[in-house]
């Protein structure tokens, strides 16, 4: 009786199929959620009118009152990410139908979890792969560094003092032109050649255990 009981409580994940084959499917639901926007990319979220609990769901304000829910989803721009997996599942179905994406959305607590898996690659790539199995390799490269070190951990990152021609890699406030926002006071230096991303990520590698495999094609 308990076991089924704990079985019905087990929480629902998300998961998200793009055209090009990527699935994203992430432990959290909030994870997923946030990481779907981003792939969708913010120039298109931006033309879609969604509510919030009575405010716009995405906006360049943080609103005081659902502070706590709000999430950067770069550039200025954050998402209220507040409510049950259901919630996000049917914000997203709206999206997609608004935006014509043609996105494949599924909830399920037998999902597992943990997991950026690519479709089609293109002729170029930069993929990092996670011990736990997440793989990561956008089709533009920067955003594979950007996802890339959202996942190792920001603060972690931070901690390191890096440094990219000279300039600190990661700052609370936008100090270069090549910086863009990683998380609320955060902006990230985004290496200019796929080789200094390489580069900086085999750092991040070596100095954190991180056990990651990291690959390039040009």
């Amino acid at each position: 009786m308990e076991e089924r009981l704990r079985e019905r409580e087990k929480p629902q994940k998300l998961r998200v199929i793009f055209p090009d084959g990527e699935t994203l499917c992430f432990t959290s639901s909030k994870e997923t959620f946030v990481q779907t926007l981003r792939r969708i990319g913010i120039d298109r979220l931006s033309t879609v009118d969604i509510m919030a609990d009575g405010a716009p769901m995405i906006t360049k304000t943080i609103i005081p009152k659902h502070q706590k829910y709000m999430e950067s989803l770069g550039d200025g721009w954050y998402v209220n990410i507040g409510g049950s997996t259901h919630t996000k599942y049917m914000r997203l179905k709206s999206i997609s139908e608004k935006l014509n994406l043609g996105l494949i959305i599924d909830k399920s607590d037998d999902f597992k979890g943990e997991k950026v898996s690519r479709g089609s690659k293109g002729v170029s790539f930069l993929q990092v792969s996670f011990p736990d199995g997440t793989i990561i390799g956008e089709a533009n490269m920067t955003e594979t560094f950007f996802e890339t070190v959202i996942k190792i951990g920001i603060e972690r990152v931070e901690r390191l003092n890096l440094t990219h021609n000279k300039k600190n890699l990661i700052t609370s406030s936008q100090q270069y032109n090549s910086q863009v926002q990683i998380a609320k006071d955060k902006w990230l230096v985004i290496p200019a050649s796929t080789k200094d991303k390489v580069k900086m990520l085999n750092v991040m590698n070596v100095v954190l255990h991180l056990g990651i495999k990291i690959e390039y094609r040009k």
